[in-house]
C-alpha cells in the first residue's frame, strides 16, 4: 500500500492534507483536515466533541430552553426532536468533527453531569475564516458561560493552520450575543440588511463581528 502526504504550498490558505491510498494502479485520495482539540477545559466548563451517549443530556437542555432559544435559533423551531433523532444528529456532528469539516461541541459543567449549552466553529465563511456560534441553556444564562466558551473556541480556531479570522453572525437585536463578541474584542464590520429571516420567517438583518490575527507576510 502506498501512503504519501501532499503538503499545501501556502500555509496561509485553508488547504487540507491529501493522502494517496492503495496500490499504484488503484489510488484513491483521502482528505484529512486539521481539527481543534476534542476537549478543552476552562475554569467552569468542559468543552468537547459530542458523542451519541450525550443525547439524553442534550435533550434535557434543549427541551427546558425552547422558549428561550426559538426567537434566535432557527434550528430550535424544529424542536423538540426524538431521542433517536438526537443520537443521529450527534453522530453526524462527531463524524464531521473527526473529518475536520465542522466543529460542533457541547458545553458541560465540570462534572459533565449536565449540558450548559452548545457551540460550534463552522467552515462556511471566507477560506481563511470560521464562523463561531453558541447557545446557553435558559437556567444557565447571565453567568458568563457564553463568553468563556467563545473565548476558548476563538483561540482554538485561530490556532488552526490557515485560519486568520473568526466571525460571529447574530441578530442585531440579540443583545446578549453582541455583548459576547464585544467582550472578546471582536469588531462590528457590517450590518447586512434583510439578508436572512428570523426563525419564524420574517426578514432580519445580520450583525457581522470579526476578530483577526495578523496574516504572515
Amino acid at each position: 500500500m502506498l501512503l504519501s502526504q501532499v503538503e499545501p504550498k501556502d500555509s496561509r490558505t485553508l488547504s487540507p492534507s491529501l493522502y494517496l491510498l492503495g496500490s499504484s494502479s488503484h489510488l484513491r485520495v483521502k482528505v484529512v483536515r486539521e481539527t481543534i482539540p476534542p476537549r478543552i477545559d476552562t475554569a467552569n466548563l468542559v468543552i468537547r466533541r459530542w458523542s451519541e451517549a450525550d443525547a439524553a443530556l442534550l435533550r434535557a437542555a434543549i427541551d427546558s430552553s425552547l422558549d428561550h432559544l426559538r426567537p434566535w435559533m432557527p434550528w430550535a423551531v424544529q424542536e423538540p426532536a426524538s431521542l433517536d433523532d438526537t443520537r443521529a444528529r450527534l453522530a453526524g456532528y462527531s463524524a464531521a468533527f473527526d473529518a475536520g469539516e465542522d466543529f460542533v461541541v457541547g458545553l458541560f459543567n465540570r462534572e459533565e453531569s449536565f449540558v450548559v449549552g452548545g457551540a460550534g466553529l463552522h467552515r462556511r465563511i471566507v477560506d481563511d475564516g470560521l464562523e463561531l456560534g453558541y447557545w446557553i441553556r435558559s437556567n444557565q444564562v447571565r453567568r458568563g458561560f457564553a463568553t468563556e466558551a467563545a473565548r476558548a473556541l476563538t483561540d482554538a480556531g485561530l490556532a488552526l493552520t490557515g485560519v486568520h479570522r473568526i466571525h460571529i453572525h447574530c441578530d442585531p437585536n440579540n443583545v446578549a450575543s453582541r455583548r459576547v463578541a464585544e467582550r472578546l474584542g471582536f469588531s462590528l464590520i457590517e450590518i447586512r440588511p434583510s439578508d436572512t429571516t428570523t426563525p419564524l420567517g420574517s426578514p432580519r438583518d445580520t450583525a457581522v463581528f470579526e476578530r483577526m490575527t495578523e496574516v504572515p507576510g
